[in-house]
């Protein structure tokens, strides 16, 4: 274990180092402490919660199946990223197109991608990994993430340290991937309402029956 989170820490110095990217303002971008980070670094914590080192392997551009292998995620979950199998598919329609985002109606909700579909009707690919829950609107205050939902908690499955919740948004369910710390925190549980938020980098953008 001491020799993984060696190995863990010492993967994120490197492609920090590699992108140019500080020690303090990777932590500000990843939302944790200056010297938390530093102490994972070299091997003297644990790898930090499954959402923060997605973050971290999206401001430092390594492979985050590789992060989450190392960070002791479970096999069936790091499986989402090293396969690209994606447990969420969304269908919608493309309601308007600017220079930087694509703007997709999905039922009653409006969301935001950067990927540029050939067709007007799509179907969003999202990761359980790429959503965050919170427990109220004032969560997404601190998001910069533009896609913002809200559904109930229909089923929670345990896979390993983590979860899989199901919610139900209306028109699409959506499952996310969830720490047992987080479980806890959030006190979250079948028929609760949360709300949901991912960037518009998350999602892959198909034709429908592509798939």
């Amino acid at each position: 274990m001491a020799q993984n989170r060696e190995l863990f820490g010492r993967t994120i110095r490197d492609a920090r180092r590699k992108k140019g990217v500080g020690l303090r303002e990777l932590a500000r971008r990843v939302e944790i402490n200056y010297s938390t980070l530093s102490r994972i670094e070299r091997g003297q914590r644990p790898p930090p919660d499954l959402e923060v080192v997605v973050k971290i392997a999206e401001e430092i551009d390594a492979q985050k199946s590789t992060l989450l292998g190392l960070a002791g995620v479970p096999k069936g979950i790091v499986d989402y990223w090293r396969n690209e199998e994606i447990e969420n598919w969304i269908e919608g329609d493309v309601v308007d197109r600017t220079e930087k985002l694509i703007v997709v109606k999905a039922g009653n909700w409006t969301l935001h991608v950067v990927e540029s579909p050939e067709s007007d009707r799509v179907q969003l690919g999202l990761r359980p990994e790429d959503v965050t829950l919170f427990l109220t609107e004032d969560g997404f205050s601190g998001s910069s993430a533009r896609n913002r939902l809200r559904g109930e908690i229909v089923e929670i499955v345990q896979c390993g340290n983590y979860n899989l919740a199901e919610l139900d948004c209306g028109a699409f369910s959506l499952k996310v991937a969830v720490t047992d710390t987080s479980l806890e925190r959030l006190d979250l549980a079948k028929g609760k309402e949360v709300y949901a938020t991912f960037k518009a980098t998350a999602p892959v953008v198909r034709k429908p029956g592509d798939g």
